[in-house]
């Protein structure tokens, strides 16, 4: 069908052509097979589209390391209440403990941190914090047909352009004098001397206080930072550092503690006693005087890279012969036994010297956590503050 138009003409100013071709447009879309009546025609997708776009969801991807090998993608979704969330569903032919253990050491690799790993009663839970993403796992304990599902949300740690919070600030390591050096015990100034040059025994001034207790907090920190500046060339044997979106894992040591990110960082990754660990106690006690069996506690699973075998306080009076072996807490044995293993170089030996007496409960000097911390390893495999040096001079 042909459809004709008749416009009368005028001068193309002229309201009357204004009109006319108004008329014309509205006459030329009721033909047949013309294309301007599809042009004004309903939207087909108009119930899809909505009233106004939704916001867009995330658009980071998964990165294919994080995929559990051989798991079937049953699902992708943005959260309902966070569309800059993905979460994905998975099944895969492998018990609930393996799939955990992936992640837990994809999460331990250069650039990622695991900040929380949970268990109750149906689920496993694991986080890990990466440079650019978010990673929440949780993994179902009840298989279904020797399968097992999980779920992996996962978000980018920056939106609409703005960083994520940054993690708790370290104090750049840089080498320390100590004005009061000569007050410390005669064989540790030259171990001291060695950690000031590597910059791992912070504190407030050039004072180092070497013969007066150190607090459990202070000790945190220089443990954690001394053993990340051994380590600086192998990141992925370095203790990750607690940041500003982690829920305080004890009560005593809120974010805005001065030692918050070691401390957190220390027990979150299991090598603190604490609520994450099965400790029914929620508190830290920061200020408290460190003790020989805590110091033993807190540091001997980091020289044996956490293996540490069950043992018992006779089998402590059969190797160290302490005569006050009785008076070591059971939470301290293992990590007292342990350290004999270790030889001449073990921390008792290094710090106390020949002894039948651990006197487990004695307040810690700051001269003596620093002997301590001047070695770090089982005898056979280790690093000192000496070792350290000598590699970064030559």
């Amino acid at each position: 069908m042909i459809c004709e138009v008749s416009v009368p003409l005028k001068s193309s100013r002229s309201p009357l052509v204004r009109v006319s071709l108004i008329l014309c447009v509205l006459l030329l879309t009721s033909c047949e097979g013309s294309g301007l009546q599809n042009l004004f025609a309903a939207d087909s997708n108009a119930d899809q589209w909505g009233a106004s776009p939704s916001p867009s969801p995330a658009t980071t991807t998964l990165p294919q390391t994080l995929r559990f090998p051989n798991a079937t993608l049953l699902e992708t979704q943005p959260l309902a209440n966070d569309p800059n969330t993905i979460q994905t569903r998975w099944q895969a032919s492998a018990p609930a403990i393996a799939i955990q253990q992936f992640y837990s050491e994809q999460f331990q690799q250069t650039n990622w941190r695991l900040v929380e790993q949970q268990v109750a009663d149906n689920s496993m839970t694991l986080k890990g914090v990466g440079a650019d993403l978010e990673v929440t796992v949780t993994i179902n304990t009840a298989t279904t047909n020797n399968t097992t599902e999980f779920t992996v949300a996962y978000r980018p740690t920056t939106t609409n352009g703005e960083s994520a919070p940054t993690p708790s600030p370290t104090t750049a390591l840089t080498p320390q004098t100590f004005s009061d050096l000569d007050a410390a015990p005669t064989p540790f100034q030259p171990a001291i001397r060695e950690l000031a040059e590597l910059g791992t025994l912070p504190t407030s001034g050039n004072q180092l206080d070497p013969n007066s207790p150190i607090s459990r907090s202070q000790f945190v920190r220089w443990l954690v930072t001394t053993y990340n500046r051994f380590y600086e060339d192998r990141p992925a044997r370095q203790i990750r550092l607690g940041t500003s979106n982690d829920d305080p894992v004890f009560r005593d040591v809120p974010r805005q503690h001065p030692d918050f990110a070691y401390i957190q960082g220390l027990a979150m990754a299991g090598f603190l006693p604490s609520p994450l660990t099965g400790d029914a106690s929620a508190l830290f006690r920061p200020d408290a005087p460190l003790n020989r069996e805590t110091l033993l506690q807190w540091k001997v699973p980091l020289d044996q890279q956490g293996q540490l075998s069950p043992s018992t306080i006779d089998r402590i009076q059969q190797t160290w012969g302490f005569k006050d072996s009785t008076r070591i807490a059971p939470s301290a044995v293992n990590a007292v036994a342990a350290d004999y293993l270790a030889g001449d170089l073990s921390n008792i030996r290094r710090v106390w010297g020949q002894t039948l007496l651990l006197q487990p409960k004695k307040a810690v000097s700051h001269a003596e956590a620093a002997m301590a911390l001047w070695y770090i390893g089982n005898g056979s495999d280790g690093l000192s503050a000496q070792s350290v040096l000598q590699a970064r001079r030559s």
